[in-house]
């Protein structure tokens, strides 16, 4: 493979460098918006990417957020390359902070108790969700027993993390579009000039080179 390590790291490494970027969280923020304002297509496709990326980063539904983001970049026609790459503002780094602050805004526009939730505790009853749909599923064709606590778990849980992560989720989006779109056009036509000033001093220079030839 072309882009294949040729010092194959250990989990541990790899572990390591998701937490702990090897040239710090603040140049790889960096680095990722510098790839793209680099990106090739309009600043409103790049920018809407963006904000897409951003977005599905809020919602409850762990594991498929680039499959999320597809569909939309799909429906609204924007960059996909742009919704990946900021699908990574949702890591391990960030999700604490993102459930917490999800549920407890989709808990008071609900009408619930909020309450400090303990993170572990959240990963732990959404995997067990997954399982219990699982077995959900089985038991429709009597392969096993209806699970209990489903039901309390999409009530309590699942549903406010919903509702408050659409929320903040279209909110983080909308700022993400409206400060990306007009640095991406800067850059795009500052880029531009470059490369017209570019081309036309190796115009000049072939022009000179051929009348000394003269």
């Amino acid at each position: 493979m072309v882009f294949k390590r040729r010092d194959k790291q250990s989990l541990y490494q790899r572990l390591r460098t998701l937490f702990f970027p090897k040239k710090g969280w603040k140049r790889s923020i960096q680095y990722v918006g510098h790839r793209v304002k680099r990106l090739p297509d309009t600043s409103h496709k790049i920018a809407l990417g963006a904000a897409i990326g951003v977005f599905v980063c809020f919602s409850p539904i762990l594991g498929v957020h680039m499959a999320m983001a597809l569909i939309i970049v799909y429906i609204l026609r924007a960059n996909l390359v742009a919704a990946f790459i900021t699908t990574m503002f949702g890591n391990p780094v960030t999700y604490p902070f993102i459930a917490a602050v999800s549920l407890n805004l989709g808990r008071t526009v609900l009408g619930m108790n909020t309450k400090d939730d303990d993170f572990q505790s959240l990963h732990s009853a959404f995997w067990q969700a997954t399982t219990d749909s699982w077995q959900l599923i089985q038991s429709w064709f009597g392969v096993a027993e209806r699970p209990e606590g489903l039901a309390d778990f999409i009530s309590n849980l699942f549903l406010p993390y919903l509702v408050g992560g659409t929320i903040i989720g279209i909110g983080a989006g909308a700022i993400t579009y409206f400060l990306l779109k007009p640095v991406i056009a800067a850059y795009q036509i500052r880029r531009s000039v470059i490369m017209s000033e570019r081309r036309e001093k190796r115009r000049e220079l072939r022009d000179s080179v051929a009348d000394s030839g003269e």
